[in-house]
């Protein structure tokens, strides 16, 4: 079979993914099992990241069979063209979950954290969409809202579905 057009960008992209999805698979089998302690298998710790990795690189290969197909899109990502907007947004992701993950997450109580993550992102990306319909006193509210949902579900399903103890 000759391929006459390999899709550069979902062949890299493809790469990528399933690369992470890999590493993510490996690091999930090290994580401890806690056989001594007969635990169920279905409550240890790398069981959801190694299936979520699982899939992941399975989706990243699947992108890669289909470049080397021919199939998929015939446009060129263009990296080095994004639009202004995307690019704020891209870096105020990248800023606020850094700043979670490295200065607020199990410093300062994981709900607070959570609860201030959510809010700060969801005003804060939707302050930069070119798009945005509401003013800034009814996004806060929406965004406190949902920051505090979120941070409250989510504590609940991991304390007490999945019985992990969170830090902070």
């Amino acid at each position: 079979m000759k391929v006459e057009k390999v899709m550069r960008t979902d062949l890299i992209s493809g790469l990528v993914v399933s690369v992470v999805g890999i590493a993510g698979f490996v690091e999930a089998l090290r994580m401890p099992r806690f056989e001594a302690r007969n635990a169920d298998p279905f409550t240890v710790p790398g069981l959801t990241p190694g299936i979520v990795s699982f899939v992941i690189a399975v989706l990243g290969l699947m992108l890669v069979l289909r470049a080397l197909a021919g199939r998929g899109s015939a446009e060129p990502l263009p990296i080095g063209v994004w639009p202004e907007g995307s690019v704020k947004r891209t870096l105020f992701t990248i800023a606020t979950v850094v700043i979670y993950g490295g200065a607020l997450f199990g410093r300062i109580p994981f709900i607070a954290a959570t609860t201030l993550f959510v809010f700060v992102f969801t005003v804060g990306a939707e302050w930069l969409n070119p798009q945005r319909r509401m003013g800034l006193p009814v996004l806060a509210g929406w965004a406190l809202a949902l920051s505090l949902v979120a941070a409250f579900v989510v504590h609940y399903v991991f304390t007490v579905v999945f019985h992990v103890r969170l830090p902070g």
